[in-house]
């Protein structure tokens, strides 16, 4: 057996001893060879083929010593080989041999693999845990530069200039590095004497040369020496035109010629540094704006501070205010203003935060906006917030114009009565504020509020004569409305004595007024003169309509006079005044005719009315009439014909009831008697219940006992129910007549027991519906709803009876009250069929068109809405609505043109609810048919107007916004929507479109 001696061998590999060991045999074994040849390739920094060939020697496993070195150098490829099991690989080496005199390198190649990884926590971690002395001096200065690195990548400044400067000591080979970045720790550090001295000693430096300038520049910029650092910025364009950092440098070059005033050379710089950069800095953008600013270029500075006012700090504020001085010299007084607004809503800077609120104030003044009160509240806040300021004396002036002109009543009263010694001007301005106050809730309808602030307007006094004079007109018109008419005829004298212009047309209308009261009064004589004293006024060629009526009102009061003759020529003046309107006139020349016994003239009168006015109201009335007048003549068969018209025309007309009886009573005078039978046969089935219906059961008895067919009679009358029996017992009478005593002295209650008595001994008597008529008036005045319901109902099972009409009244009144809108609108349009006033056809063309917009019936609506606005005397109340009625239908059925018409007309009056909301509507319909230009036009126009029904003008911002942001001016859509954030004060639906908006234009 041969004996071995084991050898030790030292050797180097990359800096670190290597235990090798060999077997001294003779010869050296194939085993040894094929370590050797691994190290010699490892040595070599063939590091894969050393891999594959050390790999295969540690498989045999026959010398611990030379396998632990084998591995070594394995785990030391991973590393250089960059793998990615690297770490793992290099952490199972030490977990092996953790006593391995190789565990400093190997951690300090573990500490690197993490730097190179970027994770420099674990990488300072492992860093120090090792002893860069024990390494050689290249890996020592490698990993004191690794450590410095990464101590700087985490931020720990301190702890990275330590190691730059220990690096210093230990060689040569980082020295321009530590150079550059100690000098970059010391700027960082705001210490620029000693970074400046660092950057200056790297020119001429290969690697730092290029790249020092820029923080030189930088520091040049901060030490204000302006010229130094626009030269080092030049130097470096020149000699380094396409370097990497080449951007930065140019936006040095433009802050140095900004800040020495050469405004055209730093916009220049700038826009040469925008394009080298993707993402520029906000005070590059802000220094170019103001540049362009300063070279009068004012559409660019807007467009360029707009870019910089992304977040919320002093640089977007002092934006804002150049912003809106960029705006004003654009005279763009608009957008100026939105400016200021959001540089004064900054606390950031108190005098730019002064200027501008100033500014903003006076863009309010000279613009005349004030879409959410701001033209008082904005001097209100100026002088809160600097009563001190050089500027204050200025803005109380304008305060008091303010509260003279502003279009904000409401904000302006709340200031107004925060002064305690307001001055004669200020009780000037409260007083007419107040009148306005009062227009604007007139305007909606609101009565009763509308007088209270007239009335506030009237206690304060004479300070202006003419504002007293048009709030006396004013109150007595919503007086009018309410038909408290004494008190409406005082106002309008009140105002007759006082105004001090007469040639208007409020002051003729007074008369008007005047005369209607008295009229509606009867009063008729008094009535006259005032409705002369109107046709008296100079200024009313213009107003056909109510000059038209007017007419007519004079020929009525003549006719009530019985002065016929000057009834009548009245009566020609109205038609001839405004031929639309003359159906009344027509038709009361006719009735007048009749009066005087001139038949054939009434005839040929009636007969024009009906050629003229196909769809008059006064058609039915017309062909009853007519049918009077052949009576009145003898031509009894031409009388029945034209009843027989009305009859088949206006089966539901009141006139029609009497009319079928009076064709009866022709046939019957002419011993016509079974023609006649069949007439009253069909007024008492068609009219059941109704007066008519009793008389011509009556008569129709009288008929048969003359023909002896009193079992036929008797036989018919078994046929017919809610007239009662043929032989009305007298206890039926007399029970009923009781009840209706007790109601019409007053006494409800009594009279309810007295009615609900009746019909439980006579359920189906000859006065049930009149019983239960009276029963669903009262229940209804009680708010006994169900009861009233089911009483008139009853009524309405015979629809043509005398109290059906005034019983459908009720009934569709109770179901709109009970929100049962489809129920309601077949009764609301029986009621139509039914009316025989004008009031009652107004009124059911009203409930048609309230209960089909519930009820989502949009061709109803249109309709009704329709029929309603042909009547020229609608209140403009009424007009309105169904206006508006008629266009939100029109827009459900997408019949954009008919909507756009209406929703223009309404559009005119802000003041309303629906033209407020009509105005919205519009600029809606503008934008969702793509005319955004137009929409943006009528927004803008809608600002200007203002409206008290703040929440449609707020909807209005929101769809501004919307419109910009598709015409691609996200600025503008943002600074109406931080504008309207900032002055609506609601908690509703629009907070939440302008945070959705505003995350989007972020």
């Amino acid at each position: 057996m041969r004996i071995r001696r084991t050898l030790l061998v030292f050797q180097f590999v990359c800096g670190s001893p290597i235990l090798v060991t060999a077997q001294q045999s003779s010869p050296i074994t194939s085993y040894v060879r094929s370590f050797e040849n691994g190290k010699d390739l490892f040595q070599q920094k063939n590091y894969s083929s050393a891999r594959q060939v050390l790999k295969t020697f540690v498989q045999q496993k026959e010398d611990a010593d030379l396998l632990q070195e084998a591995e070594y150098m394995i785990v030391c490829t991973s590393y250089e080989l960059n793998d990615k099991n690297r770490i793992a690989e290099l952490r199972r080496y030490l977990n092996k041999y953790p006593d391995s005199r190789h565990a400093n390198r190997i951690n300090s190649l573990i500490a690197s693999a993490y730097y190179f990884d970027k994770n420099y926590e674990e990488a300072v971690t492992l860093f120090n845990q090792c002893n860069p002395d024990q390494l050689s001096n290249e890996e020592c200065q490698d990993v004191t530069f690794r450590m410095a690195m990464a101590n700087l990548k985490k931020g720990d400044l301190v702890q990275s200039a330590t190691w730059f400067r220990t690096l210093q000591h230990v060689g040569t080979k980082y020295s321009a590095d530590c150079v550059y970045y100690l000098a970059y720790i010391d700027y960082t550090n705001k210490e620029y004497d000693s970074a400046l001295k660092g950057f200056l000693s790297l020119k001429g430096s290969p690697t730092y040369d290029e790249l020092a300038p820029a923080f030189i520049g930088e520091i040049y910029l901060k030490q204000k020496r302006y010229e130094d650092a626009a030269k080092e910025a030049q130097q470096c364009i020149d000699r380094y035109p396409h370097s990497q950092g080449i951007a930065q440098i140019q936006r040095i070059l433009g802050e140095s010629y900004y800040y020495t005033s050469q405004y055209s050379k730093a916009v220049e710089a700038f826009n040469q540094y925008l394009a080298s950069t993707e993402v520029p800095s906000r005070e590059a953008l802000y220094l170019l704006g103001l540049s362009y600013y300063e070279t009068n270029v004012y559409s660019q500075a807007a467009e360029v501070l707009g870019k910089v006012v992304s977040v919320n700090d002093a640089l977007t504020q002092n934006a804002y205010l150049h912003l809106g001085f960029s705006y004003l010299q654009s005279v763009e007084k608009s957008k100026a203003r939105m400016a200021f607004e959001q540089a004064a809503s900054s606390d950031f800077d108190l005098k730019v935060k002064e200027k501008a609120l100033y500014n903003y104030a006076l863009c309010i003044h000279e613009t005349s906006y004030s879409a959410f009160g701001e033209s008082v509240t904005v001097f209100e806040r100026f002088l809160n917030e600097f009563p001190s300021s050089v500027y204050a004396e200025q803005v109380s002036d304008y305060l008091v114009e303010v509260y003279m002109n502003s279009k904000s009543y409401a904000a302006a009263l709340k200031s107004i009565e925060k002064i305690s010694r307001p001055g004669t001007r200020i009780m000037e301005a409260k007083q007419n504020i107040l009148f306005q106050l009062g227009t604007e809730s007139f305007a909606n309808a609101d009565f009763e509020k509308a007088i209270g602030y007239f009335d506030r307007s009237l206690e304060i006094g004479q300070y202006n004569a003419q504002t007293k004079a048009d709030t006396y007109y004013w109150r007595a018109e919503a007086y009018y409305r309410q038909e408290k008419f004494a008190q409406a005829g005082q106002g309008f004298q009140s105002y007759l004595q006082l105004t001090q212009t007469k040639n208007t047309e409020m002051y003729s209308l007074a008369h008007y007024n005047m005369g209607y009261i008295n009229f509606k009064q009867k009063n008729y004589s008094t009535a006259l003169n005032w409705f002369l004293k109107y046709t008296a006024q100079s200024n009313i060629q213009d107003q056909k309509t109510v000059l038209s009526d007017t007419y007519n009102r004079i020929g009525d009061c003549y006719f009530y006079s019985r002065e016929f003759a000057t009834a009548r020529k009245n009566y020609a003046k109205a038609a001839a005044t405004d031929p639309s309107a003359g159906d009344y006139a027509l038709y009361q020349d006719a009735f007048v005719a009749g009066l005087q016994k001139n038949y054939t003239e009434k005839v040929s009168l009636l007969n024009q009315l009906m050629q003229k006015y196909p769809s008059s109201q006064y058609v039915d009335n017309a062909l009853y009439e007519k049918g009077r007048a052949y009576v009145m003549q003898g031509s009894n068969q031409q009388a029945i014909a034209s009843y027989k018209e009305l009859l088949d025309r206006f089966p539901s007309s009141e006139m029609s009831k009497v009319a079928a009886s009076e064709v009866g009573l022709l046939y019957y005078q002419n011993d016509n008697y079974d023609q006649a039978i069949q007439a009253y046969k069909k007024v008492i089935t068609d009219y059941q219940g109704s007066d008519e219906a009793r008389l011509a059961m009556r008569d129709l008895k009288s008929i048969y006992i003359d023909l002896n067919k009193v079992n036929e009679f008797v036989a018919f009358s078994q046929t017919v129910s809610g007239i009662g029996a043929i032989d009305v017992t007298e206890q039926d009478s007399i029970t009923y007549q009781a009840a209706e005593k007790v109601y019409m002295k007053g006494d409800t209650e009594n009279a309810k027991k007295s009615f609900t008595a009746y019909l439980q001994s006579f359920p189906t008597g000859a006065f049930s519906l009149n019983a239960h008529y009276y029963l669903s008036a009262i229940f209804a005045d009680q708010k006994n709803t169900a009861a009233a319901l089911e009483h008139s109902a009853k009524v309405l099972e015979y629809p043509n009876n005398q109290f059906s009409e005034e019983a459908m009244v009720i009934n569709a009144g109770l179901l709109m009250d009970e929100k049962r809108y489809q129920e309601a609108l077949p009764v609301y349009k029986r009621l139509k069929e039914k009316a025989s006033t004008a009031d009652n056809l107004s009124l059911a063309r009203t409930g048609i068109l309230r209960s089909a917009y519930m009820a989502g019936e949009q061709k109803d609506v249109v309709i009704a809405a329709t029929e309603l606005l042909s009547n020229k005397k609608l209140t403009p109340e009424l007009v309105s609505e169904a206006t508006y009625y008629r266009a939100k239908a029109s827009l459900s059925l997408k019949e954009d043109k008919s909507a756009l018409k209406d929703l223009q007309t309404l559009a005119k009056d802000t003041r309303t609810l629906y033209g407020a909301e009509a105005k919205y509507l519009l600029a809606q319909l503008y934008f969702s048919t793509g005319e955004n230009a137009l929409a943006e036009k009528e927004v803008l126009n809608y600002i200007d107007q203002s409206t008290p029904h703040a929440y449609w003008l707020a909807r209005s911002f929101v769809l501004l916004s919307d419109i910009y942001v598709a015409m691609n001016k996200k600025l503008d859509a943002k600074q109406y929507l931080l504008s309207l954030q900032q002055n609506y004060t609601e908690k509703d639906d629009i907070q939440e479109m302008i945070n959705s908006r505003l995350t989007k234009l972020k």
